[in-house]
């Protein structure tokens, strides 16, 4: 309840900044919708400089001169501007990643509108119809090779959500179990693995001594294991590994070749129980491999 408390805390704080920062006043009006439908200007008409561009650091934002092109320099700038004694500069943005090329996108032939969704619509300058990571990863999705997201990332760089910073280790899990979608897109499954199944020296995963008594916790909640675990399969595959076998397999006249033993009268009464360890998938069962010999 805690940590669901955090999490709610983060989520609301993240909005509020969000909100707070769109509601800075601006004094300009300016109408994308109107000059995409109605003058059929293209976005480059204005963001000439988008054709050449190869950081974000470039001020792709029209002069004044680029305004003029097609309005009289004589016109009133109540045209555009509420108050022009008193006009401020149209803010820029500096939360880009740092490798952007606008050039090389315009060369492979993707539409501005592809990126900024929704763009031509807009009729404010507080949209800013920047694409989100999820846009950009319908064309860059190999987020798994080393180094991948250093193309367009510069190394060092923090690349942490607002939300993932504070306390965030501790809340990451209730924010994966509310929206699975949200983590992927960043992360992969290899990633959660390689941190929740190393050697855990810190034992904020499992506590010492965990691999001795891990079966209580199994017992009484096999789902929580399964988060990590791949079902089944993780259990038998170590317990072979590591020769882990039940109290009554180390029993005396558990299994003899002439009668069977007490294993033989096990598994008629739960034969499914043997099956849980002893089962190849796409195989033929293991009773097979001693039986048929018979």
């Amino acid at each position: 309840m805690k940590h669901f408390m955090l999490f709610l805390f983060i989520t609301l704080l993240s909005i509020s900044i969000s909100e707070t920062c769109s509601a800075q006043k601006v004094d300009l009006i300016f109408s994308h919708k109107y000059h995409a439908e109605e003058v059929g200007a293209e976005c480059t008409d204005c963001h000439a400089a988008v054709d050449s561009s190869m950081t974000p650091k470039d001020n792709l934002l029209p002069e004044m001169e680029t305004c003029y092109s097609c309005h009289d320099e004589d016109t009133k700038c109540t045209v555009c501007h509420t108050d022009p004694d008193n006009a401020g500069v149209y803010p820029r943005i500096t939360s880009y990643i740092s490798h952007f090329p606008h050039a090389k996108h315009i060369e492979n032939e993707v539409e501005c509108s592809t990126c900024h969704a929704n763009v031509e619509k807009s009729e404010n300058i507080y949209e800013k119809h920047l694409p989100s990571m999820t846009k950009c990863q319908t064309c860059h999705d190999e987020i798994d090779k080393p180094d991948y997201c250093l193309t367009c990332h510069a190394k060092g760089q923090d690349l942490r959500p607002e939300n993932h910073k504070l306390d965030w280790l501790k809340a990451h899990g209730i924010s994966n179990e509310l929206n699975t979608e949200e983590c992927t897109k960043c992360h992969t499954q290899n990633q959660c693995n390689d941190c929740h199944r190393s050697d855990n020296l810190d034992h904020k995963v499992h506590p010492l001594n965990f691999v001795n008594n891990h079966s209580l916790v199994a017992k009484g909640n096999i789902e929580n294991c399964y988060t990590c675990h791949e079902e089944q399969s993780s259990c038998i595959d170590c317990h072979r590994q590591e020769l882990v076998m039940p109290r009554s397999h180390a029993s005396a006249g558990w299994s003899n070749a002439k009668t069977g033993g007490r294993h033989a009268r096990a598994a008629k009464f739960d034969l499914d129980s043997c099956a849980s360890c002893h089962n190849e998938p796409g195989s033929e069962p293991i009773c097979s491999q001693c039986h048929q010999k018979n």
